[in-house]
């Protein structure tokens, strides 16, 4: 279970070799791989490449991906929200790999068929929130990618939901109250990832 990466693709690629990741394996990713940190696009590459060699890996849809997206892979815009939330980061890491937004069709097609939202019988995964008091086919996508309510209080579903999207201060996962886990540990901030095979709750970190 990895929160917001942010561009760090050193920290996935070294979480991936300490942890031994099998093809058995199933990843989530909680969104927002892209913007602030320095390697955006080598993270997404990294994703397809895996996912091709039959590495089983989902990815929800962050609200980092939605204005990658829906800002400039789409309208060829960089707005000031993005910009000033680190899209300038990932529009660096493109022009590094001397990509244009042509070049980018596979992400633009990887990106739409991320979900907003996975679940199973025992668990949630949601990028930023949920609502407990709605039916899962009812749910915001809006509140899902960028809502920071404390939802974690009124979680009455009998799962286990764990989410990202707000930075946990002290670069640790937190166990929030009814069963619901703060993912985001900061990564990019601190250089140092932290992440949770959720059956046994064993955490794994490096940087």
């Amino acid at each position: 279970m990895f929160g917001d990466l942010h561009g760090s693709l050193h920290l996935f690629d070294e979480m991936i070799k300490k942890i031994s990741l099998t093809k058995d394996d199933l990843v989530i990713i909680l969104g927002d791989s892209c913007d602030r940190g320095k390697d955006s696009i080598g993270l997404y590459i990294r994703y397809t490449e895996m996912i091709k060699d039959g590495y089983n890996i989902k990815h929800i849809m962050g609200n980092h991906e939605y204005m990658f997206l829906n800002h400039y892979l789409l309208r060829g815009s960089m707005t000031m929200q993005w910009v000033n939330n680190g899209g300038y980061k990932t529009v660096k890491s493109i022009e590094y790999r001397n990509l244009t937004v042509k070049d980018l069709k596979w992400l633009i097609s990887y990106l739409k068929t991320m979900p907003h939202m996975i679940s199973s019988k025992s668990y949630i995964f949601v990028h930023a929130y949920y609502n407990p008091s709605l039916d899962e086919t009812k749910q915001d996508p809006e509140h899902l990618m960028w809502s920071r309510s404390p939802f974690w209080l009124m979680n009455n579903t009998g799962k286990e939901i764990y989410y990202g999207h707000t930075p946990n201060r002290d670069n640790k996962i937190k166990v929030r109250e009814n069963n619901c886990y703060s993912m985001d540990v900061g990564a990019v901030f601190f250089d140092k990832l932290s992440i949770m095979e959720i059956k046994n709750k064993e955490v794994f970190v490096v940087g």
